[in-house]
């Protein structure tokens, strides 16, 4: 259990899950149903794998999205989150300055808009939240939006003349009347107010759905068009704690989300986290003895699952234990002796499994081979940020009996993920531009019909492990379904515009500190990483300012002896029990008392043994704080990643 723990927990981070808070009505009333839309009739031949699977029903605008953890939104701040390459706000409100600072309240709710102002389109994320109320106003000119129906609530500089002419209409009919301000943002609703998306929050992760109102989410999910998001089930399960992560890839999320569950990487991209070789393979087959097993769900409203499974036994590492380590003859009698060995008292071993339930969803684990059920497992929220970018975010989730702090795992959790994100860079740009190139192909095809199968993965990649039929199987689903995402072909035709040159990429290679960027991709939107950045920074200076005082003090004070010392000390304290009797004035007194004993701490300070000892402290206490800090920023560079990639040899024996 400690050793899995130990591994595993190297793609988790690490905070206690907080239970959901409650949120606004649509997050309240989803259930499931039996709705389930009619599948699309094919085009042509290419679709016919898609057919067999459903995939041409899936429909990327009635899905839900993870955009970030409920826990790093902070209250009555407005949040800019993206999706598809547009930009929209998110907010945690209370209703008043009572709970301004309560964020388990049970006012709390989340509101989500697109992130700009009607007026001039401005983004409403850099504005605030109202304090009564808790509206999402702009802070260009302080138009103020409603963020549960995207309404415009007031436009300040409207408000005199409306006063005005709402009591002339009082005076002309003989009486006063209430402020038109309303009625007048009813009648101009339709150009004053900004659009409302829906919202709901799951599992301690918040999902926007951009294309459905608030409104229309609840309808389409009471009337079952609309399904709930995926949830991991031992999150829900009592003993499990759950410890979350966040950070943002340079990379395009179909690509983030093939590797992830790319299961023969890990045993060489992975063969080190550093400090020590422990590269794995528990989800990949070797073809022979473990066999992989892959089965496909259509789930309702168009939705689709895959989910592999394979004996959770080292097989790259075993054959290079017992068999490549050693001579050729050693290697065959050790062959024959592990296919003839008699297993029948030996325990089933493990199940890895890998489970995606499109489209953002991916959990994996080792499970019982009787019961299925996992003591840890590995969570994978991925939200497709746009072309070429992607938002990763993992939960490990344990029976550990503790929690470790999240800013403490992160830590080791991006140096994982440094390890391997770099190399995606050529899988990103090789599949991009042949997805754009597809895209030309069908768009000049002499035709009357266009084909929605775009088969980039399969012309691209070259497949030849026993251990790609979930691969295989993923690249099919994203070349069946990906011409259907929202904003992708008109970004991806930019993207390759500007770097394409009579059909050779000319987009300059980025360097590592760019893609490997870890306080833009992480620390900025984790509070908790940020604020042990913070705190780093104080013990940074505090440090440094009370070393130098110290010094100076060392420099000014003339050394002075026991005797002289003892005097000193007993004349302050002689000097302030006479103060306390009253024989001499108060001022003078508590002045030389005091002058007394600061001198005599003085020199006791800047003697050999407590100078040089607080000064290694302080020191000490230094290099840590900048030792924490610096892992929150670039650190992955040429020289770690060729250090790193020498453990390969520990697990693989070079020919």
């Amino acid at each position: 259990m400690m050793k899995e723990l130990l591994l595993l927990l190297l793609a988790a981070s690490c905070c206690g899950f907080q239970p959901p808070v409650p949120t606004t009505s649509v997050n309240r009333r989803h259930h499931n149903s039996s709705f389930s839309p009619q599948r699309k009739a094919t085009a042509t031949t290419q679709l016919n794998a898609a057919a067999s699977t459903g995939l041409d029903a899936f429909d990327y605008k009635t899905q839900w999205y993870p955009v970030i953890w409920s826990r790093d939104v902070p209250l009555n701040q407005p949040t800019r989150v993206t999706l598809f390459d547009v930009n929209y706000v998110v907010a945690k409100t209370s209703s008043g300055m009572q709970q301004k600072h309560h964020e388990n309240s049970e006012e709390v709710t989340y509101v989500a808009m697109l992130d700009e102002c009607p007026h001039k389109k401005v983004a409403l994320s850099e504005g605030r939240i109202t304090e009564c109320g808790g509206f999402i106003q702009c802070s260009y000119h302080g138009w103020t939006f409603d963020g549960t129906d995207g309404k415009c609530i007031e436009i300040p500089q409207t408000v005199i003349a409306a006063a005005a002419a709402t009591q002339q209409q009082g005076d002309e009919k003989g009486g006063g009347a209430a402020s038109s301000d309303n009625n007048m943002m009813k009648r101009n609703k339709r150009r004053e107010d900004g659009t409302a998306i829906a919202i709901t929050e799951a599992q301690g992760m918040l999902w926007i759905s951009p294309f459905l109102s608030p409104l229309e989410a609840l309808a389409a999910t009471s009337e079952g068009r609309l399904s709930p998001p995926p949830r991991v089930p031992e999150i829900d399960m009592a003993g499990y704690k759950t410890q979350i992560a966040i950070r943002d890839f340079p990379i395009d999320w179909t690509v983030l989300m093939e590797n992830i569950m790319d299961p023969d990487h890990g045993y060489f991209a992975h063969s080190s986290s550093g400090t020590a070789p422990i590269g794995f393979d528990w989800y990949s087959s070797d073809g022979v003895d473990n066999i992989m097993d892959v089965k496909e769900e259509m789930l309702e409203n168009g939705g689709w699952k895959i989910a592999s499974s394979v004996n959770a036994v080292g097989k790259l590492a075993r054959y290079n234990r017992e068999v490549r380590s050693f001579d050729g003859t050693i290697a065959k009698d050790n062959s024959s002796k592990r296919k003839n060995k008699n297993k029948t008292d030996e325990a089933p071993p493990k199940l890895a499994t890998t489970t995606f339930v499109a489209p953002s969803l991916i959990y994996m684990g080792r499970r019982d081979n009787t019961t299925a059920t996992s003591n840890f497992l590995t969570a994978f929220w991925v939200c497709p940020v746009g072309t070429g970018r992607s938002r990763f975010m993992s939960a490990a989730v344990s029976k550990a009996p503790f929690t470790i702090p999240r800013w403490i795992v992160h830590i080791q959790l991006n140096n994982f993920l440094d390890q391997d994100t770099f190399l995606l860079l050529g899988q990103h740009r090789a599949v991009l531009k042949k997805e754009a190139e597809g895209h030309l192909e069908n768009d000049s095809a002499a035709t009357a019909i266009t084909t929605t199968n775009n088969n980039v993965r399969k012309s691209t990649y070259v497949y030849r492990s026993p251990s790609e039929k979930l691969p295989v199987k993923i690249g099919q689903y994203f070349d069946a379904t990906l011409s259907r995402v929202p904003n992708r072909k008109e970004s991806l035709m930019a993207w390759y515009n500007r770097n394409n040159y009579e059909n050779k990429l000319f987009e300059p290679w980025p360097n590592r500190e760019n893609v490997l960027d870890r306080y833009e991709q992480h620390t900025k939107i984790c509070p908790d990483s940020k604020d042990v950045v913070n705190r780093c920074d104080r013990v940074m200076k505090r440090s440094k300012a009370v070393g130098w005082a110290l010094i100076l003090l060392k420099l000014v004070v003339k050394p002075q002896s026991a005797v002289t010392a003892a005097t000193a000390k007993a004349t302050g304290l002689l000097e302030l029990g006479s103060f306390a009797l009253g024989f001499r004035s108060v001022v003078s007194t508590l002045s030389t008392a005091l002058c007394s004993l600061v001198n005599s701490f003085a020199h006791r300070l800047i003697q050999t043994k407590p100078f040089f000892g607080i000064l290694a402290a302080l020191f000490v206490s230094h290099y840590i704080a900048a030792r924490i800090k610096r892992e929150f920023f670039f650190k992955f560079d040429d020289k770690i990643h060729h250090e790193d990639i020498q453990y390969i040899a520990n697990n693989w024996k070079d020919l």
